[in-house]
């Protein structure tokens, strides 16, 4: 297939994925008014409040009905858990992007037992429906954004490396490339484009992966996009031309652009290559001095979260700890304020929280 007829089949896509231009307001007013009120509260009781994004929910149902999550090590998330960590961590409000699933009714179902606390998102794209037909898992989520219910979708995986954790025990199924200029993603950036709902990629940084998402950006200027993991690199010698200039020129052509700052501690080592992947640290262990003026300089293009899964749940206190403490601390108070949440809040409900 040529260039040009791949091109017309993702334009073709994208019209089947036609939804209306903004979202009707009936509806919705409820909840965005439920999680001010959260907010608001941890606000006037002097503390920071923080909305995750970033996080990956496995409902008892998805448990039950695929037999395959239990033989690989995999467990549902711990809802009532979750609730004491978010009261305890101030985690005002948490985007549990479902996996397993058919559709993003889990993190619904999840939002009407608790609304004032989880933000209905699509599916998590970190799985096999998103990696082995992703415009079929497109459609179903424009299908879900059709209702207006939903905020914000999920994580899509592009170019992923195995997790650590999946590392230590031997499993290779997330060595995965699903290519960024293909019909699915051609689909899932004219979705968000459409909507103005954000979306999440995992995406390696590596020179050959950067040309094609930059043309993306460039061929969906209005697509609402959180690339995670900032300064996430796992192969450095894969790696000459990403860092905190690269990042700037990029925030500096692309607006909708934002970044996540769910990265490990510094001294982390990824084991595969024997790099430490965070490079948003230096060897003193604080953020380098140049990605600290970067985020001073744009402190509305990134967000705080954690990366939550139910592999690693119990380390989701020092995954918050290290955020707060390691990263937002060093900020301005005006800039932790970004970082937190105001930013997280503009995206899921289109409004600056002032």
């Amino acid at each position: 297939m040529d260039r040009r007829t791949s091109l017309l089949g993702a334009l073709a896509v994208g019209c089947l994925l036609c939804v209306p231009s903004g979202f009707s307001q009936e509806g919705r007013q409820s909840p965005v008014a439920a999680w001010r009120r959260r907010v608001q509260g941890m606000l006037e009781r002097g503390r920071l409040p923080l909305i995750d994004l970033q996080a990956t929910y496995i409902s008892e149902a998805s448990v039950q009905s695929n037999p395959g999550i239990v033989r690989s090590g995999g467990k549902a998330s711990d809802v009532a858990q979750m609730l004491r960590w978010m009261d305890e961590l101030d985690i005002a409000l948490l985007a549990f992007a479902p996996a397993f699933a058919s559709s993003g009714e889990p993190s619904l179902a999840l939002h009407r037992a608790h609304p004032d606390r989880f933000i209905p998102t699509t599916s998590s794209g970190e799985f096999a429906r998103w990696w082995n037909d992703p415009v079929a898992f497109v459609r179903q989520s424009a299908a879900d954004l059709q209702t207006d219910d939903y905020f914000f979708m999920g994580e899509h995986e592009f170019r992923h490396y195995p997790s650590p954790e999946q590392v230590r025990a031997g499993q290779t199924a997330r060595d995965i490339t699903v290519d960024i200029q293909g019909s699915g993603g051609q689909a899932l950036f004219e979705l968000s484009a459409r909507t103005g709902v954000a979306f999440q990629i995992h995406y390696e940084i590596e020179d050959n992966l950067l040309p094609p998402l930059e043309a993306m950006l460039q061929a969906h200027p209005k697509a609402r996009v959180i690339w995670c993991h900032l300064g996430q690199v796992r192969y450095p010698e894969r790696n000459s031309r990403y860092g905190p200039s690269y990042v700037r020129g990029l925030i500096e052509r692309f607006e909708h652009l934002h970044f996540d700052l769910a990265v490990a501690r510094a001294g982390f080592v990824y084991t595969p290559s024997g790099a430490r992947d965070s490079t948003l640290f230096g060897d003193d262990g604080r953020i380098a001095s140049a990605w600290k003026q970067l985020i001073e300089d744009h402190p509305q293009r990134f967000l705080a979260a954690s990366d939550y899964r139910p592999a690693v749940e119990k380390n989701y206190p020092q995954q918050i700890g290290h955020q707060r403490q390691e990263i937002l601390a060093v900020f301005t108070p005006a800039t932790q304020r970004k970082l937190a949440f105001e930013n997280a809040w503009r995206l899921i409900t289109g409004s600056d929280w002032a």
